[in-house]
């Protein structure tokens, strides 16, 4: 009898523990907070290319603006879902224009992804400078 008593009330106690943690979701499921000032590299036929880019987040809706050697850009249709984020920057040069897609996810301060160019896919890194 001891030995009945003693084992549910090691599962009560275990449903008492795990209780607070009913109806949440996963953590990864959780959107990541990517504003600020972020770091972006990769490599390309040219060389390291490198950019700044500042993120303001807004729940999902993902905004702000990259800098690069072509100049200043303003981020659009910027998402985040969990730990994923798109968005998308147009450059123009003279009268051409293009854009860049941006994929990736996010793991505390490091992203990690492949942006789409007129040239095709290139993957990209990322770290959070502020």
């Amino acid at each position: 009898m001891k030995l009945v008593l003693g084992l549910l009330g090691g599962a009560v106690i275990a449903l008492i523990v795990a209780a607070p943690a009913w109806g949440q979701e996963p953590a990864q499921d959780q959107a990541v907070n990517v504003s600020g000032v972020w770091e972006f590299t990769s490599e390309t036929p040219r060389g390291t290319m490198t950019r700044k880019v500042t993120f303001e987040q807004d729940g999902s809706k993902l905004s702000g603006t990259m800098e690069t050697q072509m100049g200043a850009a303003p981020i659009k249709n910027g998402l985040v879902e969990g730990n994923k984020i798109s968005f998308t920057v147009e450059f123009s040069r003279g009268e051409r224009s293009f854009e860049m897609t941006y994929q990736g996810t996010v793991e505390g301060d490091t992203a990690k992804g492949t942006m789409q160019t007129p040239r095709g896919a290139v993957e990209w890194t990322a770290k959070r400078a502020g």
